[in-house]
């Protein structure tokens, strides 16, 4: 029995005249027209052409929306093409599923080859072969739910092993690298207390560099880290700054004509001698004096004041330096 056999039948049980009873012919609204295409039935139609399964099915719910608009009222445009549709989606689902078989095999695969990485103690395959498994579950259908949802599970399993093992390696590096911080600042104070300032900054700059490669997360062993280079670094800032004064110096002092040699200093030259040791004396005194005192500046005038007496004066120099770093 086809649909117009039925509704005459049902019209016929309601009391209602049909063709057969009234002499005249009763249509439902649609029932002998020609189902017209419409824009949502095109647009899924093109995106099974292309394959694209999740895009068909966001336009084929919109489509069967509208049909429930219709409360039942008969409505043969929408019927056809729902029931078109529908025997396209079951060939294209088919179809489908056999790739996401496909897609699946492979995943489980890498995952397989990702773990040998991992007990061989490869770093970087495992995180390669996680990336394409990524890619490839990602391009399954979200149509295929229940398998996309077990192939998930598998690449989080295998995920958070990766994790675990990377984190205890990472663990174990930065422990590494802490342990050879503090062997180089240990040999850095050394130098230093030996006097020994190019071998210090030798190692001074091996420990930044180690430094360095310490990732984020680690904030308490950079930090206490840190404390320590700091003081290192004071103290080579310090003799960096008197070598460069004395570089500065050595340059602009001018050379002693040869004829003074031998000559004799007189008593007034030699009480005017006197008198300025002292007043470079004073000055230093009395800018260690301030800085113990917290006075930076005024200490910084009486430091400057005795360089200005005795340019090469070394202690002078190295109470600029140490206020540098105090300033």
């Amino acid at each position: 029995m086809d649909i117009d056999e039925f509704l005459d039948r049902e019209l016929s049980d309601l009391g209602l005249s049909s063709d057969k009873t009234a002499g005249q012919n009763i249509e439902l609204p649609g029932m002998g027209e020609q189902a017209e295409s419409s824009p949502l039935f095109e647009n899924i139609k093109a995106s099974l052409n292309k394959g694209n399964l999740d895009e068909a099915e966001e336009a084929y719910v919109q489509l069967w929306h509208l049909l429930v608009q219709q409360k039942l009222k008969w409505n043969k445009g929408i019927y056809d093409q729902l029931a078109v549709l529908s025997r396209q989606f079951s060939g294209m689902l088919a179809n489908a599923y056999d790739e996401v078989k496909k897609k699946a095999d492979h995943i489980y695969e890498l995952i397989s080859r990702g773990k040998d990485a991992l007990k061989e103690g490869k770093k970087e395959l495992p995180f390669k072969l996680y990336s394409e498994m990524e890619g490839i579950n990602n391009s399954i259908p979200n149509a295929f739910f229940e398998e996309k949802k077990i192939i998930s599970q598998q690449i989080t399993s295998f995920y958070q092993e990766l994790r675990s093992t990377t984190d205890n390696e990472l663990v174990r590096r930065v422990a590494a690298l802490i342990q050879e911080i503090n062997r180089l600042l240990d040999k850095t104070n050394n130098s230093i207390r030996s006097n020994d300032m190019i071998n210090a900054i030798v190692s001074y700059n091996k420990c930044i560099e180690f430094y360095n490669q310490i990732p984020e997360g680690f904030l308490k062993y950079k930090n206490s880290m840190g404390m320590r280079l700091l003081d290192v670094y004071r103290s080579l800032s310090i003799y960096n700054e008197i070598s460069n004064l004395q570089k500065q110096l050595s340059e602009r002092q001018p050379p002693v004509p040869q004829q003074a040699f031998g000559q004799k200093i007189s008593l007034h030259g030699s009480s005017q001698i006197n008198s300025q040791s002292e007043m470079l004396s004073s000055r230093k005194e009395r800018a260690k004096s301030n800085i113990k005192k917290g006075f930076y500046s005024e200490a910084s005038k009486d430091i400057q004041e005795a360089l200005r007496l005795e340019p090469n004066d070394a202690e002078a120099m190295a109470i600029h330096a140490k206020l540098k770093t105090l300033q």
